[in-house]
């Protein structure tokens, strides 16, 4: 089971960390490179006008293929990662995506097929990399940054495409309009990075991840997860609606990418300077703020930033078609860009939150093929939008503008119907609970009291001087007064809050209970050493023995199972019943040693044999404290568990 019950942060595993943020970095930066020059480069090679459909099928054609074939991938990652290792998957991707990187820089010789082909390996690259690079990072960060480790990786892709876009405007700038000759610079970045995979990437597997850590306690308690489908994410909502609004989100990136540009420079009349801050404030606004918007949804909850950051984006969107002054448009594409941070992170969270640990990484591959297919679809449906609006007149202007804007007001109002979905269909996973974190400290001080109890109850069986057992007793006791604080800090944060919820409530009951079921043990022990060792039965000394082995069982299983409901409630049940079942062997020793003491009583006196019924029904007690503790974890339990999955 678990040796240490503090997760990993990333303080404690940077040397892992590290290298995995750097090379996801430097694939921003080879993404960013592509992402401001392709379409140009299209346009360039196919030296048509952008009107026709034709030729918007051709420049939207690399982001299609990058799209398709990075979800793919995605979705198939997980597998390879079982058969050949997750840092070979990782390895793998970069390769792939030098490959791609390769047959960009040739495309010049080979025309546009060049760019898709290199695009094939581009996308299926990284579809491998993100998701096994998902999968690591929210291991290593642990169920209390889960959200943040996904932004931070978003940050580091999103910075380092940012970067790479800067520096092929500047390459292409020098080059006198030569876009080609910016790819030299993304097949550069791309061998670093292949060089870091290599060297670098070396323990990111799940048992080198959550080993010593209380993640161990969910693949102790998920292995009899056996069976995993699609129909898993159907039966539930909560999941269902992450992985559309994954997808949504790469539509909404391809409207960016593929039609704003054009729209603000064709329609409202931008200069070039202005569609670069019009483009790098929505992917700045988006890399920067996901590392604190994660830190808020592992802190408060995912549900209410989901809903806020949707609405905050569609309403973006739609107000971009109304306004046509540069400071507005660019401030809108920066709130959209701020509005996507918000729920982005959040997202592949619920997933961590909901599935159990050894069928994350498949989940993973589930939510990355269905996010990056986006890509696919996003440029589909804005052409689709585009050409429907033909003979659209709603902002009474020119045919182009119609249909330039139709897309923006669609997606934007659709992104708007998906926050309120989630707000009625969508349970929260991930609750805000401020006496969580505090209730846990309480726990594992109870556990060290039971244990210390222990230690008294062995050196007093082996007769050893009285002034030892009262010396761990006075340890045990200030435990006890450390355990009182935290008590009252619970009970502090309960009664502190505006508007108490209930799950509060659960918590301090929790605490109170275990707080409660320390008394009946040291007052136990108290009276044990009242009783010369003596003059105590084999057959009761036995007894003592078995009971205070199981209480100590049984508090360490109710810590686990309080640990396991804050990271992840689909898996505490069958620790609850371990607990249970803990307690019915309690419940039965209880019998049998009451039963041995009337039997015979020894050398007992008659005070000394009440002494020894008191020591009896206070152990028992304790037992039903920590089991009535259980029964509210088992409310708080139940409350978050999305839905069971098919076992």
């Amino acid at each position: 089971m678990v040796s240490n019950t503090e997760s990993f942060s990333i303080r404690s595993s940077f040397s892992k960390w590290a290298p995995l943020i750097s090379t996801l970095l430097l694939t921003g930066i080879t993404y960013g490179v592509q992402r401001t020059s392709l379409a140009l480069y299209v346009i360039d090679l196919s030296g048509s006008n952008i009107m026709n459909i034709l030729i918007f099928l051709q420049i939207s054609s690399t982001l299609i293929t990058y799209g398709l074939f990075k979800g793919i991938a995605g979705f198939f990652s997980s597998r390879i990662s079982s058969r050949i290792k997750r840092k070979n998957t990782m390895r793998i991707g970069l390769g792939l995506l030098v490959i791609g990187s390769v047959s960009i820089f040739l495309a010049k010789y080979i025309n546009l097929t060049g760019l898709i082909l290199g695009n094939v390996f581009i996308g299926a690259g990284l579809g491998l990399f993100f998701t096994a690079s998902m999968s690591a990072l929210t291991e290593i960060a642990g169920a209390e940054g889960s959200a943040f480790s996904v932004g931070s990786m978003e940050f580091s892709v999103y910075l380092g495409s940012s970067i790479g876009s800067f520096f092929a405007g500047l390459i292409v700038q020098n080059q006198g309009n030569n876009f080609a000759a910016s790819f030299t610079f993304a097949l550069i970045v791309a061998g670093v990075a292949v060089v870091i995979g290599i060297l670098l990437l070396r323990n990111v597997e799940t048992q080198e991840l959550v080993e010593g850590t209380k993640e161990e306690i969910l693949l102790d308690s998920t292995k009899v997860e056996t069976k995993w489908s699609l129909r898993n994410i159907v039966k539930t909502p909560t999941l269902l609606l992450s992985y559309l609004a994954g997808h949504f989100s790469r539509i909404m990136d391809s409207l960016i990418v593929l039609l704003l540009p054009i729209l603000v420079s064709s329609s409202y009349g931008f200069t070039a300077t202005q569609v670069g801050l019009v483009t790098a404030g929505f992917t700045l606004a988006w890399a920067i703020s996901m590392p604190f918007t994660g830190k808020l949804s592992d802190r408060f909850g995912r549900k209410g930033l989901i809903v806020i950051g949707l609405v905050t984006e569609g309403l973006a969107l739609v107000l971009i078609t109304i306004t046509k002054e540069p400071i507005y448009v660019i401030s809108l594409a920066i709130a959209a860009g701020i509005g996507t941070a918000i729920y982005y992170p959040s997202l592949p969270s619920i997933t961590r939150d909901v599935v159990p640990i050894i069928k994350r990484e498949q989940s993973f591959g589930l939510y990355r093929a269905s996010l990056d297919s986006g890509y696919f679809t996003g440029p589909l449906i804005a052409m689709g939008l585009a050409f429907s609006a033909t003979k659209l007149n709603l902002w009474s202007d020119t045919q182009l503008e119609n249909q330039l804007k139709f897309p923006f007001l669609v997606i934007g109002i659709s992104l708007g119907v998906l926050a309120l979905l989630f707000l009625f269909l969508a349970m929260e996973t991930r609750p805000g609970w401020v006496q969580a974190s505090i209730s846990l400290k309480h726990g594992n001080k109870v556990k060290d009291v039971y244990m210390k109890m222990n230690q008294a109850l062995e050196a007093y069986i082996d007769n050893k001087e009285i002034d030892c057992c009262t010396d761990i007793l006075s340890d045990a006791k200030e435990l006890e007064r450390d355990a009182d604080k935290l008590v009252f800090r619970v009970t502090q944060a309960l009664y502190g809050q505006v508007r108490p919820a209930p799950d509060d409530y659960h918590f301090y009951k929790i605490t109170d209970i275990l707080d409660t079921s320390i008394g009946f043990t040291l007052r136990s022990m108290r009276k044990l050493l009242m009783i010369p060792r003596q003059n105590l039965p084999e057959k009761f000394v036995e007894y003592l023995k078995i009971e205070c082995e199981l209480l100590v069982k049984m508090i360490t299983k109710t810590v686990d199972a309080l640990e396991v409901v804050c990271i992840q409630p689909l898996s505490s049940h069958p620790i609850f019943e371990e607990v249970h079942n803990l307690e019915k062997e309690l419940d039965l020793n209880s019998q049998e040693g009451l039963a041995s003491v009337t039997k015979d009583s020894g050398k007992l006196n008659p005070v000394e044999t009440l002494y020894v019924i008191q020591i009896i029904e206070s152990l028992e007690q304790s037992a039903n404290h920590i089991e009535d503790a259980v029964d509210v974890m088992k409310i708080v339990g139940l409350k978050y568990q999305v839905r069971p999955l098919v076992i």
